[in-house]
C-alpha cells in the first residue's frame, strides 16, 4: 500500500509528464485506462496532446483506495480552464486516469482565476473530537448528492458558514447570482431546493478519496438536468463533476465543484461502486 505522500508524488509526476507530452517516465499497469470528460482516450490524445501547464493544484490522497485527486487550473493553448484529475495506483503502477477539463471558465457560474488561489481550509487538520470516520465522510457527501437528486436542501447537513463554489465562482450567499439565470441569492440548501423543475438524477456516485484527518471527501458524480420548457436554461444536460467536501462536526463546511456539461444521459465511463467495501478496490 502506498502512503498518502507517495500518492501525492505520483500525481506530481503525472502532471509533469503531461505538461511535456512525454509519458515515458511513468509506470503503467497492463490494463491502464484513460478518460477525459467521459471519453476513453489513448495516450497522446486529449490533454496529453496539448502539453498543458498547471497552476493552483491542490491534491488529496487516500492510501486505502490507492487513489488521488487534484483540482486546479490547466492552461490549454494558454487559456486557463477549470481542471480535475483522478489517478488510481495499483502495486506502484498507474491503473486509471480520469480527467475533467471544463469549457466553462468565466461567467455567472465559473471564475477560473479564483482556482489559482486554492482555499487553505481544505488543508487544515480537523481536531480529533470534531472528525467523522470514513463511513461518515462518505455519508455526508452522499447526502449532498441525494439532496440534489431529491431537490431537498434539508437532506444534507450544512454548517451555517458553508458556501459552494462552481468552477471557482462563489455561487451561494452572493449578489452576483442575481444577474444569473436564477436571478436569486442562494444558500447551499436553497440552491438544491431550486433544482426540482429540472428533475435532477445524481448517478454514478463514487468516493475515491476519504481523508479523515483533513475531513475531506472527494466524490465524482454525473447529474442529469432535464429541460424546463417554460424556462429555457443553459445548464441542461449531464453535469459531470468532482465535488470536494470539507466536513467538520459531521457537517459540510465548504464545497468546491469542478464540472463540465455533457449531453443528457452521458456516462463518465467508470460505473458506480456497489458498496463502501467496493470503494477500496475501485472508484
Amino acid at each position: 500500500m502506498m502512503t498518502g505522500p507517495a500518492l501525492m508524488e505520483e500525481m506530481g509526476l503525472y502532471l509533469a509528464a503531461m505538461s511535456v507530452g512525454d509519458p515515458s517516465g511513468l509506470r503503467f499497469a497492463p490494463n491502464f485506462r484513460l478518460t477525459e470528460n467521459g471519453r476513453a482516450l489513448g495516450m497522446g490524445e486529449g490533454l496529453w496532446g496539448c502539453k498543458p501547464r498547471f497552476s493552483g493544484i491542490q491534491s488529496f490522497a487516500d492510501a486505502l483506495t490507492g487513489q488521488i485527486v487534484c483540482v486546479g487550473v490547466a492552461y490549454v493553448a494558454d487559456q486557463p480552464r477549470p481542471f480535475a484529475q483522478r489517478l488510481r495506483i495499483v502495486e506502484g503502477e498507474l491503473a486509471e486516469a480520469e480527467a475533467i477539463i471544463s469549457t466553462d471558465s468565466k461567467g455567472h457560474f465559473a471564475d477560473v482565476e479564483q482556482l489559482l488561489k486554492p482555499d487553505i481550509l481544505y488543508q487544515a487538520m480537523v481536531p480529533s473530537h470534531r472528525r467523522v470516520d470514513r463511513d461518515g465522510l462518505r455519508e455526508v457527501a452522499d447526502r449532498y448528492w441525494e439532496g440534489l437528486e431529491q431537490s431537498d436542501g434539508l437532506i444534507p447537513r450544512f454548517n451555517y458558514r458553508c458556501d459552494k463554489y462552481d468552477n471557482g465562482a462563489k455561487t451561494t450567499n452572493t449578489l452576483r447570482t442575481l444577474l444569473s439565470a436564477d436571478g436569486k441569492v442562494h444558500s447551499c440548501a436553497s440552491a438544491l431546493n431550486d433544482t426540482r423543475a429540472a428533475r435532477p438524477k445524481a448517478r454514478e456516485r463514487r468516493f475515491p478519496v476519504l481523508d479523515v484527518e483533513l475531513g475531506v471527501a472527494a466524490s465524482f458524480v454525473v447529474v442529469d438536468f432535464h429541460p424546463i420548457p417554460a424556462h429555457p436554461r443553459p445548464d441542461v444536460g449531464a453535469m459531470y463533476m468532482l465535488g470536494l467536501f470539507k466536513v467538520v462536526d459531521g457537517e459540510i463546511r465548504i464545497i468546491d465543484e469542478i464540472r463540465e456539461f455533457l449531453p443528457l444521459g452521458t456516462s463518465a465511463g467508470w460505473g458506480e461502486p456497489p458498496s463502501l467495501s467496493g470503494n477500496v478496490a475501485h472508484g
